[in-house]
């Protein structure tokens, strides 16, 4: 079980170190606006963004909540995704159910919008900037509390 954190952990400073690097440059461009989308260049940061912030949403989501509760010695097997949720909020791991259920939305909502669909993406990338700082704070309470019991040894930077 451990090994398998470890790897997961491994893809999500991956994404993370990805995400960040895309979302230091879009922020250095200064206000987003519709001229962000008539740019190539800043297509494909934003576009790369878009995909890490999606990639370590899902991999928190789907692989590193299951396994953090399942090292702990839950029983989620036949659980609901509201259940997994709930009870990383009563450990402290995430602030809030309903804020994760909020940036699930986010992150389907920034995936499935059309290209012509120009307000829709500006206001979602707006926002997917401002939540990917949540997603960072969720993971590293995570990490930080699977290295403090000894299920995750300290991890190597590497990007």
């Amino acid at each position: 079980m451990v090994k398998k954190i470890e790897k997961v952990v491994e893809e999500l400073e991956r994404h993370k170190a990805r995400m960040e690097f895309a979302k230091k440059i879009i922020e250095s461009w200064g206000e987003i606006s519709e001229e962000f989308l008539e740019d190539s260049y800043k297509v494909t940061v934003i576009d790369s963004f878009i995909f890490r912030f999606s990639k370590f949403q899902d991999a928190l989501g789907k692989k590193l909540f299951p396994l953090t509760l399942q090292v702990l010695g839950e029983d989620i097997e036949n659980l609901p995704f509201i259940d997994w949720l709930n009870r990383l909020e009563k450990l402290g791991l995430i602030n809030s159910a309903q804020e994760w259920m909020e940036i699930r939305v986010l992150r389907n909502l920034i995936t499935h919008t059309y290209p012509w669909e120009t307000e829709a993406i500006l206001k979602n990338l707006k926002e997917a900037l401002k939540r990917s700082e949540t997603l960072i704070k969720i993971y590293l309470q995570i990490k930080n509390f699977l290295e403090e019991r000894g299920l995750l040894k300290q991890q190597k930077k590497e990007v």
